[in-house]
């Protein structure tokens, strides 16, 4: 409605009855004596309380008040879209803020597609992380509950013997394990005799510890003189093997045929990993050579390794004789823990249940897998 017209409205019209008042019909109910005229009079005194309005009024005082606009209108379905849109964009920051805690083994990275054992490795330790929460929960439940039987004592050296023995173990691998950061080509031939400066490459391609190729959207390369540099973005790794691929565009001539391969962690200090001299790669253009895999720092990777391997040997035997006694804790607090901490109880009763299942399965497919292979391996 326009500013004059609402000018023109006075308060009288908004305050005033629609319906004019029948004072006339209620003085003369109310004067009447006999019933039975008050009967004759209910009609009308019924239509006084209950008649409605005219049409005409009604219309009336419905046109003088303001419409909503479609401004508003429109404001007010705007809302939802607003509001779908505030959520989606949060949601990806509140991911990233959470996911560590959720979530600290995601393997979602952008083509890093890992092979073998490593595939499944980051979802069992999901499992056993969801596992140690659910136990530290039990356990801070479970405090002022009385228990004769030491099962806090049990979970809580499980606990210990889970992660953190896992990162020392981790730990002692690292220390002497030649990983890497930057890999430095230095260029010292190519095989057309110019200059070394002049060698092209489309990419050199990495392998880790697992044998997988490290994408090339996880590394950053350049060309600088006659050096060609690859940085891995995550962290240092362990480069087991590479691959040169051909320049797309360029001729044979500028392909390398001799350089040194170098490795660093910080970018400042070198140590030699391989050397390569009179090489022939491949005349087609893209196209990747072989892999070179007989690497100088690679004996060093597999004494760290067999270190490792024989620390987590000792952490299984351990961890494998407090299964034992945590067993016997559970079998004893049958009768003494069931009634007075239930749920510690019953936890450590579904671990012991499905940690014996889990090595009587795989004690079972491993005499089944050796049986099967002797008895293949005696056909043949």
């Amino acid at each position: 409605m326009h500013a004059k017209q609402l000018h023109e409205i006075s308060l009288s019209e908004f305050v005033r009855p629609t319906c004019k008042p029948r004072h006339g019909e209620l003085q003369s109910f109310l004067s009447l004596d006999s019933i039975g005229d008050k009967v004759a009079l209910r009609g009308r005194h019924e239509d006084f309380l209950f008649a409605p309005c005219s049409r005409q009024t009604r219309a009336d005082v419905l046109v003088k008040l303001p419409a909503p606009t479609q401004s508003m209108m429109q404001a007010v379905t705007a809302v939802p879209a607003m509001a779908t849109s505030i959520i989606q964009a949060a949601l990806p920051r509140i991911w990233t803020v959470v996911q560590p805690f959720l979530d600290p083994f995601s393997d979602e990275k952008e083509g890093d597609k890992e092979t073998g054992w490593c595939k499944f490795i980051p979802r069992v330790l999901r499992v056993f992380y969801w596992s140690d929460v659910v136990t530290v929960a039990t356990v801070a439940h479970s405090l002022y509950y009385v228990c004769d039987v030491p099962l806090r004592t049990w979970l809580i050296g499980g606990l210990l013997l889970g992660f953190p023995v896992t990162d020392l173990v981790h730990r002692v691998v690292m220390k002497d394990d030649p990983r890497t950061k930057v890999v430095r080509f230095t260029i010292k031939k190519i095989r057309g005799s110019a200059d070394p400066d002049n060698f092209k490459l489309d990419t050199v391609v990495l392998y880790n510890r697992c044998g997988g190729a490290i994408h090339r959207s996880l590394v950053d390369e350049r060309h600088e003189g006659n050096y060609w540099f690859v940085e891995i973005r995550d962290g240092p790794e362990l480069v087991t093997a590479y691959q040169i691929v051909t320049h797309r565009i360029e001729g044979p001539e500028c392909d390398p045929s001799s350089w040194v391969v170098e490795g660093s962690v910080d970018g400042v200090t070198w140590y030699m990993m391989d050397e390569c001299s009179s090489e022939s790669l491949p005349r087609q253009r893209e196209t990747a050579s072989q892999q070179f895999d007989d690497l100088m720092h690679l004996p060093d990777a597999q004494a760290a390794f067999r270190q490792g391997f024989l620390a987590e040997v000792a952490a299984c035997a351990g961890s494998f004789a407090w299964l034992i006694l945590g067993t016997s804790w559970v079998s004893a607090g049958t009768e003494a823990c069931v009634d007075s901490a239930p749920y510690l109880w019953y936890w450590c009763y579904f671990l012991v249940v499905v940690l014996w299942s889990f090595l009587g399965t795989v004690t079972i497919g491993l005499i089944t897998c050796a049986v099967a292979m002797i008895i293949v391996g005696g056909k043949t």
